[in-house]
């Protein structure tokens, strides 16, 4: 395996490579060799991607998310297996590229939306049945990391992506707001969306919180779940009869050696295997985007003039 970016989440990615099993780290590269000798001493560091590919048999890619079609089409027209950091591209344009180069390939290419493999989301996801009613809060505080694109695609896509696992379909009617408040593009973002059916989705997304907040609660007839997604755990309260006070009440935590990232890059080795996996693929992470598109198409569409200003912001060069 190869790592492609070591800020916060490639560092994460080196560190459970490290830790896991199936997998070797055989080669790294970052703008910033310092990074890789304080992540990946030992580990053969590449100055150029193009040498780092001769090295290794899959690719890790975690940089910004201008990048990732560029890059991710560079690696698999290398041939070499490729997990993307999410979201799959920055647009729809960069996704159906990306896809239509691994099938050039003939390689497996999967984008890493983390928190399907929670132990609190995977264990609720088992127990739904017929959700009526969803609302998630994932706030953080301002870093730099990231704001290269809306909170949307930065933050919420996490929530996106689950509901649309959750309801295995589209939604269809999106309502969004969302202001700008540190940088030149959205920082706080909320966004309603109606499932067919009638069931209802409300996601708020933030950068600019002060304490970090990642819940979810899922309501349907009879009971709901409460999940705290940082803490890996939820709570189920379920009716037990028809007198209200007839409640089941459950709090389930998280074996504290588990780590969704690892239980990731092991999901990513057992596709390239050819086995069924619960990382969402190249559909998945496409869909994930398209809805994202909607949210933010949305808030523009709400937002005064001069409130948003498309396209401004840092200029991302990529790896040599």
């Amino acid at each position: 395996m190869g790592v492609i970016g070591l800020g916060r989440m490639g560092g994460h990615h080196v560190r459970c490579i490290k830790a896991g099993q199936g997998m070797v780290l055989s080669a790294v590269t970052d703008a910033d060799p310092s990074r890789a000798e304080a992540l990946a001493p030992g580990t053969p560091f590449h100055e150029s991607v193009d040498d780092l590919l001769r090295h290794c048999d899959a690719v890790v890619l975690a940089v910004p998310s201008p990048l990732h079609a560029e890059m991710g089409i560079r690696i698999l027209d290398a041939g070499k297996h490729l997990l993307m950091e999410k979201p799959l591209a920055a647009d729809l344009r960069g996704c159906d590229r990306l896809a239509a180069a691994a099938e050039a390939a003939g390689v497996v290419l999967d984008v890493g939306h983390v928190e399907r493999l929670n132990w609190a989301y995977r264990q609720t996801r088992e127990s739904v049945s017929n959700p009526r009613f969803v609302e998630a809060h994932r706030l953080g505080g301002y870093d730099p990391r990231g704001t290269e694109v809306d909170v949307v695609l930065d933050l919420m896509i996490h929530d996106l992506d689950l509901v649309l696992d959750l309801f295995g379909g589209e939604p269809d009617r999106v309502e969004a707001v969302g202001v700008a408040v540190l940088t030149s593009r959205v920082d706080i973002a909320n966004a309603r969306l109606e499932f067919p059916g009638g069931a209802l989705v409300n996601l708020t997304a933030s950068r600019v919180s002060r304490d970090p907040v990642r819940k979810m609660r899922i309501f349907e007839a009879n009971g709901y779940h409460s999940l705290d997604l940082g803490a890996r755990c939820v709570e189920v309260v379920r009716r037990m009869g028809p007198a209200p006070m007839e409640m089941d009440r459950r709090v389930l935590t998280a074996p504290e050696d588990h780590n969704p990232l690892v239980d990731e890059l092991e999901e990513f080795r057992r596709r390239i295997l050819g086995e069924e996996t619960r990382l969402p693929g190249v559909k998945g992470g496409r869909r994930a985007v398209a809805l994202a598109e909607r949210v933010i198409a949305d808030i523009e569409r709400r937002s005064d003039a001069g409130e948003r200003v498309p396209g401004e912001g840092t200029q991302w060069a990529a790896p040599s």
